[in-house]
């Protein structure tokens, strides 16, 4: 018989206003702790990278050639060199190009190389601005100057500054991240950088002593600095001479910070070289704080109540609390029995802050472990920038008594237990958080049922094919707009009518919002029944460098950074991805976008690269080739796949 608990939170779920989110008690088992799937990545795994130089472009008044700007490039290997000019104006822009001691000579008779030139109005990427591209093969290694002139532009208007893109055949790239995820304005954060080899090797592996220097454009809201970046093992740069190089900014910054990060060396074989990063990261205001309480009470005849007590530093608000339960074996030996996330308004009690977690008790069972119990890896983070506000890496746990579904006999005596669905996710009204409970899994069958169809970021409107779809079928618009994963997710929610159930299909950041929505909040997602819960296409679940970029649509998206992203997707267990079906795209042969290529790493669809649209413990479908991320490149947007459309369509879940 179910408790009066049960049915009351029930009752109230189905009554329950938009602004009552009905977070769900999230559980994963300890085979995600294990594997680290829900822990916190390390910095560096966070790194944005970047296989290109980017250099600015300002212009001076020459009496002999008018308004030119002259810049200096270095090519470190034989081979293609690229280059991209971005600007208002760009394409009315002359190049020459001359080497050390020479004469400026047309780019078209550079070094002999056959040259290839594109130009367009950018749409998607630095909206507004023009851009000129140029492609030449077979160009020598070396350092030339280059001379970029406007000469159209009177000499009482100076032409608007504008970028410059370089990216050679070298395949040495820049990794740049910040040294901590726990970018607070009370603290000194370190801006750390290095090159990596990436014909060989992943992006964490330092090229050592290929760096001589590096410097960081930094811009906060107190302006801009250009700071030095040094090895020496004093500036959050690891020891020194490890080919890391790092510098630090001062507490008391806060909001948005963007860093144009150069590194200049020379290649194993001598070449010089030059690689930016743009970085772009929250510094967030100090929320909240353990204060080391952490208790337990009996909640119902099968959940354990974990509480952690906290200090109150600043307004109440929702908070995203997690942490790993760990238990002692048959042997005396400590071993994971699951983990504990949860999107929750802390309660107010004594002047302190309590965080109340959910536990099914038969986790214990299934860990093969009892008391004494300790907490690992406990934090509490920014539900939109997720940055964490605290970490303790222990806690003892003290238990004054087990719920009654807990097995009486010692548990390492017992047949393998199940895990069962009320186990990973129950949801938990925030209008009965003191205990109201609510099995996701037992819902009625019988809710009015829709295809929720989703946009990503930015997306200016309608882009799904109707024709693609049969009904019942919802579209969701959300305009030109900047969203976090959690706000997108509680927009999706309020997309379906009450006492509904749906599925979901997405592009881009939709993918994300949807198994945010999956994992913390109850909604219509959780009824959903047919094969496949939510399916996407080209979405960014590990980030995309562009998100850092100012210029990038809507502006920048922490949650879609490489460090944002990574960050998110720790506190996604594996039975969430479970539910997600994804594809990723590329061009068929030219690039989809001819800038925003130069800052990706192939294969890409212009804006999401295939490696980092991979999930993890979902279902990947596969690459398709022949496809760009959007309108307007180089090949049919993606969501427009007739066929691939008709397989999201009949494997839908409704």
């Amino acid at each position: 018989m179910r408790s009066a608990a049960f049915v009351l939170a029930f009752i109230a779920s189905l009554s329950a206003s938009a602004q009552d989110s009905a977070f769900k008690q999230v559980a994963a088992p300890a085979s995600d702790i294990l594997s680290g799937r829900v822990r916190l990545p390390s910095p560096v795994a966070c790194a944005t990278t970047s296989p290109a130089a980017v250099l600015d472009v300002a212009f001076e008044w020459n009496d002999a050639v008018g308004w030119s700007a002259e810049t200096p490039i270095t090519i470190a290997t034989a081979g293609r060199l690229s280059l991209g000019l971005l600007a208002p104006g760009a394409s009315n822009w002359e190049v020459d190009v001359r080497a050390a001691g020479a004469e400026y000579v047309p780019i078209v008779d550079f070094s002999g190389a056959r040259l290839e030139r594109s130009s367009k109005t950018l749409t998607e990427f630095m909206t507004g601005w023009k851009a000129e591209r140029y492609d030449l093969d077979a160009v020598a290694p070396g350092a030339w100057t280059l001379r970029i002139r406007a000469p159209h532009a009177p000499r009482d208007r100076s032409p608007l500054p504008g970028l410059l893109i370089v990216r050679d055949a070298a395949p040495i790239a820049i990794a740049a991240y910040t040294a901590t995820l726990t970018t607070l304005s009370e603290n000194e954060i370190g801006i750390v950088a290095h090159v990596f080899d990436s014909s060989r090797g992943s992006s964490a592996d330092v090229l050592r002593g290929a760096v001589l220097r590096g410097e960081a454009v930094v811009e906060t809201e107190h302006g801009t600095e250009r700071l030095q970046l040094f090895d020496d093992g004093a500036h959050q740069d690891g020891a020194a001479g490890d080919g890391v190089f790092g510098a630090v900014l001062a507490r008391w910054t806060s909001g948005n910070v963007q860093a144009r990060i150069d590194l200049f060396g020379v290649t194993p074989l001598g070449a010089a070289f030059r690689r930016t990063a743009q970085l772009t990261f929250p510094i967030v205001e100090r929320r909240t704080a353990f204060n080391g309480d952490a208790a337990t009470r009996v909640a119902d005849e099968q959940r354990l109540r974990i509480e952690l007590g906290a200090l109150p530093l600043g307004p109440a608000a929702k908070l995203h609390v997690s942490t790993e339960v760990w238990g002692t074996d048959e042997h005396g030996e400590i071993v994971p029995v699951c983990w504990l996330s949860r999107m929750l308004l802390p309660e107010v009690r004594d002047g302190a802050w309590r965080f109340p977690l959910f536990m099914d008790a038969r986790w214990l069972d299934v860990a093969r472990a009892r008391p004494p119990l300790y907490l690992r890896q406990v934090r509490v983070q920014d539900p939109d920038t997720h940055v964490p506000y605290d970490v303790v890496d222990w806690l003892p746990l003290s238990v004054q008594a087990l719920p009654p579904v807990v097995s009486a006999t010692e548990p390492w005596h017992q047949a393998p237990v199940p895990i069962t669905r009320s186990m990973l996710s129950t949801a938990v009204s925030s209008a009965l958080q003191q205990g109201g409970l609510l099995e996701t899994d037992q819902r009625p069958r019988s809710w009015a049922r829709t295809l929720l169809l989703v946009h990503g970021y930015c997306s200016g409107g309608s882009i799904w094919p109707p024709a693609d779809f049969s009904a019942p079928k919802t579209e969701f618009l959300d305009p030109n707009q900047n969203r976090t994963h959690d706000q997108f997710a509680q927009l999706l929610r309020n997309a379906a009518p009450p006492r509904s159930s749906f599925g979901v299909v997405a592009h881009s950041q939709g993918g994300p919002a949807a198994l945010h929505l999956y994992t913390y909040y109850a909604s219509g997602l959780d009824n959903a029944i047919g094969p496949r819960r939510i399916q996407s296409v080209a979405s960014p679940y590990q980030g995309t460098p562009l998100a850092s970029w100012g210029g990038f649509a809507c502006g920048v998206n922490n949650n879609m950074t490489p460090a944002g992203s990574t960050t998110w997707l720790a506190g996604i267990p594996t039975w969430a991805r479970d539910s997600v079906w994804y594809w990723t795209t590329s061009n068929s042969g030219s690039a989809c976008n001819f800038i925003t290529s130069l800052l990706l790493s192939s294969p890409e669809d212009g804006t999401v690269e295939q490696a980092r649209g991979q999930l993890p413990g979902a279902h990947s479908m596969g690459h398709v080739t022949g496809w760009c991320h959007t309108t307007g490149m180089s090949n049919p947007a993606n969501y427009t796949d007739h066929a691939r459309n008709a397989l999201l369509n009949s494997n839908a879940a409704r």
